[in-house]
């Protein structure tokens, strides 16, 4: 089992965050293995790198950006990230191009076809989680339902937080 830092958050004892930390473990790993089969299923050559995959997820999230910026927001270097982008854009996964400013500066983009890719990722492990609260109780579902209504709001109050002026400042300075 890996060591957890425990962190202060309110309402959630050392206890409770150890249970918390053990049923999500439990939980992703029985979604996972039901999850990766059928990302295999659909996507018959799946092999992409979870970098390339974060790239697709950071690129439609924030709309284009530079090569540098996406090296930024992944913590790699401008030219790793630069060789994975150009596979990614080899698929039709996203576009490239120079800025018209400068011309020495790349810009990327996703396109449809790797906005598509996202979704069905997004669809399959939902439907893999949904089908796990078919064995669930009506009130226990309606909880589930509840909790992750509540999650969503406390990370987009964490992203509002947490994009502070240094993330901000990041991807903005390094066009």
């Amino acid at each position: 089992m890996h060591a957890h830092k425990y962190r202060e958050v309110r309402a959630i004892t050392p206890n409770d965050h150890e249970r918390l930390v053990q049923s999500m473990n439990e939980f992703r790993y029985i979604v996972f293995g039901r999850f990766a089969p059928s990302i295999l299923r659909t996507f018959k050559d799946f092999d992409y790198s979870l970098a390339q995959v974060a790239s697709l997820f950071i690129l439609d999230e924030k709309g284009e950006l530079t090569i540098k910026q996406v090296a930024g927001l992944l913590e790699r270097s401008v030219s790793a990230t630069s060789r994975l982008l150009d596979q990614l854009a080899s698929r039709d996964m996203i576009t490239r191009r120079e800025d018209e400013q400068d011309h020495r500066v790349k810009r990327v983009a996703i396109t449809e076809q790797g906005r598509a890719l996202i979704e069905t990722l997004q669809l399959l492990r939902a439907d893999v989680q949904i089908e796990m609260m078919e064995y669930l109780s009506p009130d226990e579902q309606a909880d589930v339902v509840r909790g992750m209504v509540l999650l969503a709001k406390a990370g987009r109050k964490w992203r509002e937080q947490h994009e502070s002026s240094t993330t901000r400042t990041q991807v903005s300075s390094t066009t």
